[in-house]
């Protein structure tokens, strides 16, 4: 289940810098095409420190989903941890999820959803995700959260819960 996006939602520029500079991480190509989608929704090059309508972000996102695949965007939604500036108190995989909500919250304004992490065990836990971003967005970027953050170098799994009532990932380091 996604968070219906109200008309009065924003993104910061600083967001949608982080998308770009994620997919410029993959490809050249994919680069242009995000800043294309961006622009058909009325988002030009987004700019740090200004905002811009959530819903038209949300919309350009799907567009393209639609137009590369949900894998690709999962793969951009994993690049995005390594370009945004965490605070250096985040050191391990569950400050960095449970912290999730909070850098979320600093980069959006109005009724925009939430994400929700607990722990399930010593390696493991559980990442609600009520936001109106795509499913393969926030796949990866909790999958990118805790390869960025783990130190230990174990295999990391993220595994979709279909049988919760809202969008819930099964994690574990």
């Amino acid at each position: 289940m996604s968070q219906t996006v109200t008309a009065d939602a924003k993104v910061k520029g600083d967001s949608l810098s982080s998308i770009v500079e994620g997919v410029s991480r993959l490809s050249g190509a994919y680069r242009k095409r995000v800043i294309d989608v961006l622009d058909s929704h009325g988002i030009p090059e987004p700019r740090p420190g200004e905002w811009y309508s959530l819903e038209d972000t949300i919309n350009a996102l799907d567009d393209l989903v639609d137009a590369i695949g949900p894998q690709t965007v999962k793969t951009i939604g994993k690049e995005i941890p390594e370009t945004v500036e965490w605070p250096p108190t985040i050191d391990d995989v569950e400050a960095a999820l449970t912290s999730l909500d909070d850098v979320y919250q600093m980069h959006h304004e109005g009724d925009v959803g939430h994400y929700k992490f607990e722990e399930t065990g010593e390696t493991s836990g559980r990442m609600v995700c009520e936001t109106p971003y795509p499913t393969s967005m926030d796949r990866g970027i909790v999958e990118g959260i805790v390869k960025k953050f783990n130190n230990s170098g174990a295999f990391v799994q993220v595994e979709e819960d279909e049988t919760a009532s809202e969008r819930t990932f099964e994690v574990s380091w």
